[in-house]
């Protein structure tokens, strides 16, 4: 019951601005609203797994930087594709790579699996059988190593940090 609430309390905030009218009814009535959002979701989060206030706020700061992180991340891959595609003779080499990821649980695959298609440039095709590879489409394939080095420093790490 209490990560509910812990889970509500952000998508109240959420319903709110969404609205466009930040009261404190409408605030209730988001945080009512909440569990019914989060329900279909439960098999994503342990929900069986004791969970404290003093660690999701602690957290914080990390998805903080996470999403700080991501944005930096989008702004230059959105560069990159901009340069690309305003070149007169388009030279790349679009494919797919494996991607050897470290997380473990469903929402960090989720998590890291989203944030690279967020990212201008690459998109996350599959996830191996066995959980541990993530099989990317980038456009610009034609240094593999930098890609996959790129999404495990760069985006992997404070994807892990943020939601593992």
């Amino acid at each position: 019951m209490k990560r509910y609430l812990l889970y509500s309390i952000p998508l109240a905030l959420l319903w709110c601005f969404v609205h466009g009218d930040v009261t404190i009814l409408n605030f209730l009535f988001g945080l009512v609203l909440g569990p019914f959002v989060i329900r279909p979701f439960k098999s994503l989060y342990k929900f069986d797994k004791e969970v404290s206030f003093k660690d999701a706020t602690a957290r914080i700061p990390k998805e903080i930087k996470y999403f700080v992180i991501l944005i930096i991340e989008i702004a230059k891959a959105s560069i990159a594709v901009g340069k690309v595609v305003i070149q007169p003779k388009i030279d790349i080499k679009p494919g797919i790579i494996a991607v050897p990821i470290d997380s473990k649980t469903n929402l960090g695959i989720t998590a890291i699996a989203n944030t690279i298609t967020l990212t201008p440039g690459t998109l996350t095709l599959d996830v191996s059988d066995d959980r541990s590879v993530l099989y990317v489409h980038c456009i610009d394939a034609s240094d593999p190593d930098d890609i996959r080095e790129s999404i495990r420093n760069d985006l992997e790490k404070y994807t892990l940090e943020a939601f593992e």
